[in-house]
């Protein structure tokens, strides 16, 4: 039921892989209720690791998607060297058969854009803190821009 297939390029560029059992289990099977958002390539939903307890965000991609596994490796291979303070971390990947998933840090605070553009009261931002989130996001652009690849 389970059964995953490894192939030569997870052993050089992939980082750990995660079994679809464990991610299964850690977002309740997919549930709706553990579904944190829905985007161009697929859904992501909150789930905790059975073996650590560790909070992660799961992106499944969705089979409609034009994401097919070369772009798959490609963002894998690429993710996977990234280490920045405003970047979400990619954890790991999971794939089976057709199902494509991404693991991710779990961010408590939710998307950035909530808080910028969003219309309620408990969100509203000073021009202070936006300002220090505009310098955070100016960091992680030039870090993706000049220094990542070194």
């Amino acid at each position: 039921k389970y059964q995953e297939l490894y192939e030569s390029w997870e052993h050089e560029y992939a980082p750990h892989r995660f079994s679809y059992k464990d991610l299964f289990v850690a977002t309740k099977g997919f549930r709706n209720s553990e579904l944190l958002g829905v985007g161009g390539f697929g859904k992501v939903y909150k789930g905790v690791l059975p073996s650590t307890f560790a909070q992660i965000a799961v992106k499944r991609i969705s089979h409609d998607s034009r994401q097919g596994i070369k772009e798959f490796m490609a963002e894998i291979a690429s993710m996977r060297r990234l280490q920045h303070r405003n970047l979400v971390q990619l954890l790991g990947y999971c794939r089976r058969k057709e199902e494509l998933l991404l693991v991710y840090d779990y961010m408590p605070n939710g998307s950035l854009d909530k808080f910028l553009f969003g219309s309620n009261v408990k969100t509203k931002l000073h021009w202070s803190q936006r300002f220090n989130i505009i310098k955070g996001v100016a960091s992680a652009l030039l870090y993706l821009h000049e220094e990542w690849e070194q």
